[in-house]
């Protein structure tokens, strides 16, 4: 076998993303949270980016705030000792501020939020503490409530929870029923039928009634086959309503009244106003970021620093790297703005009626409408919301896919379902209409081509059930 080295040339065309494309489109699709947190990180790193943050106190740790910060993926390091003659660069009095401040002054996009309460486990486990219980009752406790599914259920029951465990059965079982009168007495049911069986025996009155529905009736009742039931308990369809209304007010999820609320404010990022000519602006929020710009200092900076080359190079990436922050937010704004705008121009009915005029959109259309790469829109839209007359939405929400009608045109797929739902509220109650029966009003009503597997998806994503189960029994 020969081994011999030899050279060949090439044409070729590629595409290659600059460090500046990068963060740009990084930045693009970034929430205003994950903005806010990358922009503080920078004015903590890069002594060139200023803020119209509020300047902290002189003192020890603010005047030395950030000199130790000055190590990162982009510096020198070793190869720049004279990095301690950054701060000499600068004039008394003249260094950029951090993001430091007094955090009362600065728009906190979740300052309205309550503090984090304990998590569940551990709420449950300081209550069983406090009754004096004994270490090994605690550790059978600690496997218990990790043993718990999401809804407080324990389907492999406490046996299940002891053998896994290597603990006593008996104990096992004996600190589940304590657990229960501490938090809830359906905790730990093996599934929702025994969760309803022990929240009735927990009721100071017997419910004889209730829970035979439950003990021998369940899947009947799951199936709303209520005329069936009274039947074969002897009693009337009155009667067995009355039983249902106290099935009602049980939990079908025993952990329920100890979940965190996770909800999180909201802060649009786009503002839609009507106009006096009867049509809608679009605006960009205040997003409580802070308003940058480049340190008046940056110049002088560079100017003192001319007689080391090193520094010099240093200090011009930095500035370099201030720039690139600055145009990518600007850029952010400019083409979130766009296809905001696009947006409400295309939407316009929707706006004024609301969903059931929502027209079916794709993100191409408005990429080739305004200029820009499909993948653009897709990152401009991300995480952010618009505060518009049929309320607070998700930029993502003014998309939707359509079906062909008879006249030739779409409807979208919200409006689909919205049209769904009124046919499912405007029905008899006592005899509901099948999926196929909507297809059939909405091909005659509305003009719109679907399936019955569309109609039955677009029902379930609405959260209506089935016909069989919407059925009101009369006596």
């Amino acid at each position: 076998m020969r081994l011999e080295y030899q050279q060949n040339l090439r044409m070729e065309q590629r595409l290659l993303q600059s460090p500046q494309m990068i963060q740009a489109m990084q930045i693009l699709q970034c929430t205003t949270q994950e903005l806010l947190d990358r922009i503080e990180t920078e004015l903590e790193d890069n002594p060139f980016l200023e803020s119209d943050l509020p300047k902290p106190e002189s003192g020890p740790e603010t005047e030395t705030g950030g000199e130790g910060e000055e190590t990162g993926d982009d510096e020198p390091g070793e190869d720049l000792p004279e990095l301690g003659e950054i701060d000499q660069i600068f004039e008394p009095g003249e260094r950029p501020s951090g993001p430091r401040g007094d955090g009362e002054e600065r728009w906190d996009m979740v300052q309205d939020l309550p503090a984090p309460e304990e998590q569940t486990t551990e709420t449950i486990l300081a209550e069983l503490r406090v009754s004096d219980a004994e270490p090994e009752e605690i550790r059978a406790a600690e496997a218990i409530l990790a043993a718990l599914d999401p809804r407080g259920f324990l389907p492999e029951g406490s046996e299940g929870v002891a053998a896994a465990g290597g603990l006593d059965p008996d104990l096992v079982e004996h600190v589940l029923h304590h657990l229960r009168d501490l938090a809830h007495p359906a905790l730990g049911a093996r599934d929702l039928r025994e969760a309803y069986l022990l929240q009735l025996a927990a009721m100071p009155e017997e419910q004889p009634l209730a829970t035979a529905l439950v003990r021998d009736h369940f899947d009947d009742l799951l199936a709303n086959r209520l005329p069936q039931i009274a039947k074969a308990l002897g009693v009337t369809l009155g009667d067995v309503r009355e039983a249902l209304e106290v099935l009602r007010g049980l939990d079908s999820r025993p952990l329920a009244e100890y979940e965190q609320d996770a909800s999180m404010s909201i802060v649009p990022d786009v503002i839609v106003l009507p106009d006096e000519d009867g049509g809608y602006r679009v605006q960009l929020a205040r997003d409580g970021l802070p308003e940058l710009r480049l340190s008046d200092s940056a110049k002088e900076a560079l100017d003192r620093a001319k007689g080391n080359k090193k520094l010099h190079a240093h200090l011009m990436k930095k500035i370099e790297r201030a720039r690139w922050l600055l145009d990518a937010v600007a850029q952010r704004r400019r083409t979130l703005l766009r296809v905001a705008t696009e947006l409400v121009r295309r939407q316009r009915e929707f706006l004024d009626y609301g969903p059931e005029r929502l027209r079916p959109l794709k993100m191409q259309e408005v990429a080739e409408a305004i200029g820009v790469h499909i993948s653009t829109v897709s990152r401009a839209i991300r995480g952010k919301w618009a505060q518009t007359p049929q309320g607070i939405l998700p930029l993502k929400g003014f998309f939707s896919g359509g079906q062909t009608t008879s006249s030739g045109g779409q409807t979208s797929r919200i409006a689909i379902q919205e049209r769904i739902r009124e046919i499912i509220e405007q029905e008899d109650r006592t005899s509901p209409l099948s999926d196929e029966e909507i297809v059939r009003i909405l091909r005659q009503r509305n003009g719109v081509k679907v399936a019955r597997r569309t109609v039955t998806k677009y029902r379930k994503a609405l959260g209506i059930p089935s016909s069989n189960l919407r059925r009101v029994h009369g006596e």
